[in-house]
Order: C-alpha cells, then structure tokens, then sequence
C-alpha cells in the first residue's frame, strides 16, 4: 500500500539517522567539495607585500606648488600604498633655456644633483629652480624578476601668484602630456610613470 504522495508508508515514517539530523548529506557533500578545492587549488593571489607588477606597484609621479609659493615639490611612489621600492632615482636638471611653449633642449640638460633611495615606499624632492628637469627611475623587486618605471620631464611655471600657469612636458614615449594647467586648480597633479620592463634602469 502506498501513502497519498506515493512514497511507500515504511519510507515515509522512516526518521533520519542522527547524524543526518545535524549533517545533511546535501551539506556535506558540498563542504567536501570546497575542502577539497581549498586543498588542492594551488595560490593565486600571493599574501605577501611584493606581488607582480600590475595596477599596485604602478609608479607615479606627483607635483604640487602653492600659488605664490616658489618652490616645486614632486613626489614619486606607487599607486598602492604599501609598495616598496628597490631603487629610486631622481636626477635634477636646471640652469636651461625653456620657456613651457618652446622645444625642450633634452641633450643638453645637465643632471647636476641626483637623489638615491633604497628600499623606500617613496621619494620627495624638492626644488625652487624654475624651469627643471626630472629623470626618474624607480625599480621594483617581486619574486621572479623585476622592472623599471621610468620618466624624463620638463617644468616651468609662469603667470602672475593666484595666476600661475604650470607647462611641462615629456622626453619619455608613453606619457600623456597635458599642458598648461593651473597652479591654483590643477595641482597636486598626478603623472604615471612608464613600465619599462626589466632593462628600463639608469
């Protein structure tokens, strides 16, 4: 005799074990099968403070200046906050003939003054030269191997105080250039630096 729904009535009344009261075979096949891949999944992302290159240890270029204040600030670190640098260089070139709308004379700068930091997360420089140059190098050390971000640029700021304009511009491939900007408005101003693998260094 079968019951209404048709299950046979000695199934129907059947109670569950006690284990399957606390532990649903559903259940536990599906943590099984997570156990099992937590297990035997080999680590994607790794836990330490050196991943490979990517978005995170993208250096950047920072300028800022006050208006009315004569004096730049530049600040080179990663877009994450926690990346640490092998080797920053910065090289600081003055003393040329630019004037933000003419060719920049790149041969003949001269890199009077450099800046060396090692095992950094950052590196600031500062100067009241008017116009400079900037020659970057920042390399970054991950496990299986390393790269350089890189950047040869241009500054010189013009104007009235409350006024100023900034004009920059770029030796480097690959860094987009938007110049003039506005002292009051615009700054701080990020700049990318570019990954130049691991034959980009000085």
């Amino acid at each position: 005799m079968k019951s209404p729904n048709g299950i046979p009535p000695s199934i129907a009344r059947r109670p569950p074990g006690r284990l399957g009261l606390f532990a649903p075979w559903p259940l536990v096949g599906v943590t099984a099968l997570l156990l099992a891949l937590i297990v035997f999944t080999p680590v994607l992302v790794s836990n330490s403070h050196q991943p490979g290159p990517g978005i995170l240890t993208q250096a950047e270029l920072v300028v800022d200046r006050s208006p009315g204040n004569d004096t730049f600030h530049f600040y080179v670190w990663a877009l994450g906050e926690e990346i640490r640098y092998a080797q920053i260089d910065v090289g600081v070139a003055s003393n040329f003939s630019w004037i933000g709308t003419n060719g920049v004379p790149w041969t003949e700068l001269n890199w009077t003054q450099w800046h060396n930091e090692s095992n950094v997360l950052s590196e600031i420089v500062a100067s009241t030269a008017n116009p400079l140059a900037l020659d970057i190098f920042a390399n970054y050390v991950y496990p299986t191997g390393n790269t350089w971000y890189v950047g040869m640029l241009a500054f010189y700021v013009t104007g009235p105080s409350g006024g100023e304009s900034l004009y920059w511009a770029t030796y480097t491939s690959g860094i987009p250039v938007t110049s003039p900007q506005s002292v009051a408005s615009d700054l701080p101003f990020p700049i990318p630096l570019v990954d130049a693998g691991s034959g980009g260094g000085p």
